[in-house]
């Protein structure tokens, strides 16, 4: 039997009124305990409509300190098109929407279950998967025997912090370039239609650094939680320092 680390991608549809959603991409990681070689899964949902791709801003330590929009239409394969706040749909594009809507959750819906079925999957493991979770069932994924772990809140259990997954991915030294894929303390070889793709906020991407952070945390957990707490301390302290300089600073301009 095997597990699934699951990530989903999804965009906001350009100018919808009530900020409406479309799944636009599924990455998945294959593997058991019997066979530590993974296997790597996408799908992109190529339509014809244009969505909002928002990307997290982080610094040197992890955390968001902003975010870009930017407008895509993945089935022209038109990108990085410039997103205007006051733009808003007309009647028959939203009509036209609803229905490419439907039509993405048919196709997410038989994504996921031929994975199941391909698999044998028993158990899907997320990071902060509640959204993912909210897809699978509007989409009626079937899934009433499968184990589901959220390892984000597996990892706030042990550590009493609720990190992202960007500082989790630092703080493991997650990397890939165009053979491998992994940490400091596992390594996984990187099929060549892949070699390009696994980077943050890709689903494939993330499905990779969700499944080696759980690698980290059930197989090196006494260092895994180690890294965590001394990447929690020497942040406070740096945060404590900055602080006290911003007040210091005050005081003197005053």
């Amino acid at each position: 039997m095997k597990t699934l680390f699951l990530d989903m991608e999804w965009g906001q549809i350009y100018g919808s009124y009530r900020r409406d959603f479309i799944p636009i991409e599924i990455g998945a990681v294959i593997s058991s305990l019997e066979d530590d070689v993974p296997v790597l899964e996408s799908k992109k949902f190529c339509n014809d409509i244009d969505i909002v791709i928002r990307k997290n801003i982080i610094n040197d330590i992890g955390k968001t300190v902003g975010f870009s929009e930017t407008v895509a239409n993945i089935g022209k394969r038109e990108y990085q098109k410039q997103f205007d706040h006051s733009y808003r749909l007309k009647k028959p594009d939203k009509r036209v929407a609803r229905g490419l809507l439907i039509r993405v959750l048919n196709d997410l819906r038989q994504y996921i279950h031929s994975l199941f079925r391909r698999y044998h999957v028993a158990q899907i493991v997320l990071f902060g998967g509640r959204e993912d979770l909210n897809w699978l069932k509007k989409a009626n994924v079937n899934i009433s025997n499968i184990k589901i772990v959220d390892i984000q809140c597996v990892i706030r259990k042990e550590i009493h912090y609720l990190f992202s997954l960007d500082k989790i991915s630092l703080i493991i030294a997650f990397y890939s370039n165009n053979k491998f894929f992994g940490s400091n303390n596992f390594r996984y070889p990187l099929p060549d239609r892949y070699k390009y793709l696994i980077k943050p906020h890709r689903a494939i991407g993330d499905a990779c650094r969700i499944f080696v952070v759980y690698k980290e945390f059930y197989c090196a957990k006494s260092e895994f939680v180690q890294q965590c707490s001394s990447y929690f301390y020497a942040n406070q302290t740096h945060k404590m320092i900055t602080n006290t300089v911003i007040k210091s600073s005050s005081v003197i301009a005053n």
